[in-house]
């Protein structure tokens, strides 16, 4: 088994590799999804030398159809990526009809070099999964993040293991969304997969000695400004344990 952390800042990844994690995505705006990270954010995660990280590149929440404008940044910020030194990006484009996005994604992907590529969940909102696999396949991505087009990857786990055997030796199939040290195992035998995506956060306190509870800084009412979501190594480790030795049976 391989597990890949969802993080956005040092200390996730600081923390995935102290708990053992091999790789981490690494994200800005995870209230969103995932946006991708500051360049700063970026070369502080690989310079922190403790896990490979690979990046998302996505520079809006929302839907994954982009105009030229944004796909234009998006190379840029693969470009960078690369030249920071990380491992791999994490890309994704949908046409309006909800097929991949091919033309894009090879625009996007034009300087990406020797980097990793994972396809993300914009293949969840695709409408013909299979069709979609063959296109991630083409495009030459190493690896696709996918709950099964369902909320969570348990939900989805029917699909999920419809695309791990399709996937074959040519892509890893990585299920995502709501894996937890309570289902992976379970994750894992249903799907076949031999790679999961996850989120490990708690909640602590902020520092400020200091508070003004009058302002927020952002749009949403009854948020909590002096609370920091942070990834927890504990619970990176518990899911590891959970799911075992990888002595598991397939789906």
């Amino acid at each position: 088994m391989r597990f890949e952390v969802c993080v956005d800042g040092v200390d996730g990844v600081l923390a995935a590799g102290a708990a053992g994690a091999h790789r981490v995505e690494l994200c800005a705006g995870l209230s969103e999804g995932g946006l991708t990270p500051s360049a700063g954010a970026v070369a502080a995660a690989v310079g922190a030398g403790a896990v490979d990280v690979n990046v998302l590149i996505r520079p809006r929440g929302g839907d994954f159809i982009y105009d030229r404008h944004e796909v234009r940044a998006m190379r840029h910020d693969v470009e960078a990526v690369a030249a920071a030194g990380a491992h791999g990006v994490v890309v994704g484009a949908l046409t309006a009809d909800g097929d991949v996005d091919a033309a894009v994604c090879r625009e996007v992907l034009a300087g990406a070099g020797g980097l990793s590529v994972t396809f993300h969940r914009a293949f969840d909102m695709a409408r013909r999964p299979h069709d979609a696999l063959a296109a991630v396949v083409d495009l030459g991505c190493q690896r696709l993040l996918t709950s099964g087009q369902e909320a969570t990857a348990l939900e989805g786990a029917p699909l999920i293991a419809e695309l791990v055997a399709a996937g074959g030796d040519h892509l890893v199939v990585m299920p995502g969304g709501g894996v937890t040290a309570g289902n992976v195992r379970r994750l894992v035998e249903l799907t076949g997969a031999r790679e999961v995506h996850f989120t490990a956060r708690t909640t602590v306190d902020s520092p400020a000695r200091y508070r003004n509870p009058r302002v927020v800084m952002g749009s949403r009412v009854g948020v909590e400004e002096y609370a920091r979501r942070r990834t927890s190594r504990a619970a990176i480790e518990a899911l590891i344990a959970a799911a075992g030795s990888g002595q598991l049976s397939g789906p």
